[in-house]
């Protein structure tokens, strides 16, 4: 390991802030906007049933999960085909979803360790999803801010990293990666040769046969100390 960790580069749902309860309020505003203006979506579809449309979508089209902003204009798409509605409405509701869908509140140990952390070391967030850091007031910790559909491959796999670490200048001994998912955050970081921390916010057991996390830590509290350890 390298004495010199200076880049850290964290996700966002989920380690920054509540996800799932994000996007379930920025849905429920979008239903209520499309009941309000086109209500021959709602009339046919449930807020869940509109959910499982969209999850089909993904699966029947992977190219597309990199893409969540994509692969949700185009379940709009094929909602306005199916009912043969014209597509006026499709960007409008998008925007409603978006808007909604920055307003997050960070979890309590996010704004101390950030500001701690952004006096010794270059922060740069990392995210499967379609928060944007600046819009959800938390840009000005990180000195770059990437996204799969930007980059065109999703965290679980090596190259979000190698992006981050060429914006740097650095290489990847120099580079710690802080994520909630197993997947896309410990495995992605380990096959790009990252140091790889687990935040384990709920005490749950490690899901992987493999891929074992480097560190795991149960809040951000603990994160400065570990760094320290590694110099």
């Amino acid at each position: 390991m390298s004495e010199s960790i200076n880049v850290i580069s964290f996700d966002l749902d989920d380690t920054l802030w509540p996800g799932l309860p994000t996007i379930l309020r920025a849905e429920k505003l979008l239903y209520q906007w499309l009941s309000e203006n086109v209500s021959a979506i709602t009339d046919k579809y449930e807020i869940e049933q509109l959910r499982e449309f969209r999850l089909q979508l993904a699966k029947d089209n992977p190219e597309l999960c990199h893409d969540l902003s994509r692969l949700r204009v185009r379940s709009f798409e094929c909602l306005a085909m199916e009912l043969s509605l014209d597509e006026a409405w499709i960007m409008p509701a998008f925007d409603v979803f978006y808007q909604a869908r920055q307003k997050v509140t960070l979890f309590d140990d996010v704004k101390p360790v950030l500001d701690e952390l952004k006096k010794d070391y270059q922060l740069v967030s990392l995210t499967n999803g379609n928060a944007d850091a600046d819009k959800t007031g938390v840009g000005h910790w990180f000195d770059h801010s990437l996204n799969s559909a930007s980059v065109g491959k999703m965290k679980s796999q090596p190259e979000i990293y190698q992006q981050a670490q060429q914006l740097a200048s650095i290489d990847a001994s120099q580079m710690a990666h802080i994520g909630d998912d197993p997947i896309q955050d410990v495995t992605g970081a380990n096959a790009a040769g990252v140091y790889s921390i687990w935040l384990n916010r709920n005490d749950e057991k490690w899901p992987l046969q493999d891929n074992q996390p480097d560190a795991v830590i149960s809040t951000l509290h603990e994160l400065p100390a570990l760094l320290n350890s590694l110099r």
